[in-house]
């Protein structure tokens, strides 16, 4: 969430979620949470919300009507009758139960939360918190017993980073709300996003230019990793970044144009596109506002380096397309029968 500094925690919810598959079972909790202590209450609200910093979004969904889906119709229930909170909480709980059949997940603790004042695209809203701490800590205490310093120990949730969570925020609710994910366990990611929340990721411009990004970063790695330049591959790749970090739209005969030079690679470029939307049914990524919190975000993702067999690495600091076209030539030694690239500058630093 990006402000954070309107939102207030209502109502807390804490039961325990077992594994079904092994009859571990649950624990209701009778009462909500005392949220009066100001420090627990500081604590909370940043533990709960300062995971979500993705640009993603989600909406819940359903293969044959929406209102089945468990936890839309109990983040409506919520939504409409709060002061029913801790009744359907336990509702969730028991769902989560449900879902948890698989070996591999985790008992662990179930927060159920309900904030307002949640600024979301400029609206303020209603928002209701689902999360699962699965991992304990072990941390030291010190106290003081008879002027001496006595060391004990104890278990604990590690207030860095919650292990499971979503947020479910109340608008566009025909459309299966809007919810946010965070997820810091792989393995079992199917669990949580599919089986016990059922949501898909929201089609909008932080899609679409997500998507795009990574098409070009697996065509630059399946197309140019076939070929002998990983000169080409970079050049590509830095084309491709600096399209984005400049662009306020996206238009793919445009993007093609100015980024690819050879007819041949166009060509396979444009069918590698329709190829990749198709396997992935994906519709109306050819022309799109471009997300540029997103662009920094996959910066990071894409190799701006090429390296050699040799165990050295040229590295491009940023993604200044020029960079690799006017300093950096390649060629071939005939004599050590050996590839090598010819590097320009002026001082070294």
């Amino acid at each position: 969430m990006k402000d954070r500094s309107q939102a207030r925690l209502k109502r807390l919810a804490v039961h325990r979620v077992g594994n079904k598959s092994k009859d571990e079972g649950v624990i209701a909790s009778k009462e909500l949470v005392d949220l009066h202590d100001e420090q627990l209450y500081d604590l909370l609200v940043n533990y709960f919300l300062s995971p979500f910093k993705q640009e993603e979004f989600f909406r819940f969904t359903h293969t044959s009507d929406l209102a089945l889906n468990e936890m839309f119709a109990y983040a409506a229930l919520i939504f409409n009758e709060p002061q029913k909170f801790q009744e359907y909480s336990i509702h969730i709980l028991n769902h989560l139960y449900q879902q948890s059949d698989h070996p591999k997940v985790k008992s662990g603790e179930l927060y159920v939360v309900h904030f307002d004042g949640c600024v979301m695209q400029d609206e303020v809203v209603e928002a209701i918190g689902i999360f699962k701490s699965e991992n304990k800590d072990t941390f030291l205490t010190i106290q003081d017993e008879d002027d001496d310093l006595n060391v004990n120990y104890h278990s604990g949730v590690n207030l860095k980073g919650v292990d499971k969570g979503c947020m479910i925020y109340n608008t566009e609710a025909e459309d299966g709300f809007r919810v946010k994910l965070v997820d810091v366990n792989g393995y079992d990611a199917a669990f949580w996003r599919e089986d016990f929340l059922n949501v898909t990721e929201l089609k909008d411009t932080n899609y679409n230019t997500k998507t795009v990004m990574n098409l070009c970063k697996d065509f630059s790695e399946e197309v140019f990793a076939r070929t002998d330049s990983k000169k080409a591959q970079v050049e590509f790749i830095s084309r491709s970044v600096d399209y984005f970090s400049k662009s306020e739209t996206f238009d793919l005969e445009e993007f093609t144009s100015s980024v690819i030079d050879e007819p041949e690679t166009k060509e396979r470029f444009m069918h590698y596109s329709q190829t990749f939307a198709e396997e992935r049914d994906i519709e109306g990524f050819t022309d799109f506002a471009i997300n540029k919190n997103t662009v920094r975000n996959m910066k990071r993702k894409f190799r701006n380096f090429i390296k050699l067999d040799t165990q050295i690495e040229i590295k491009f600091s940023g993604y200044n397309p020029e960079q690799s076209e006017q300093f950096v030539e390649r060629g071939f030694d005939k004599e050590r029968n050996m590839h090598f690239y010819k590097v320009y500058f002026n001082n070294e630093s």
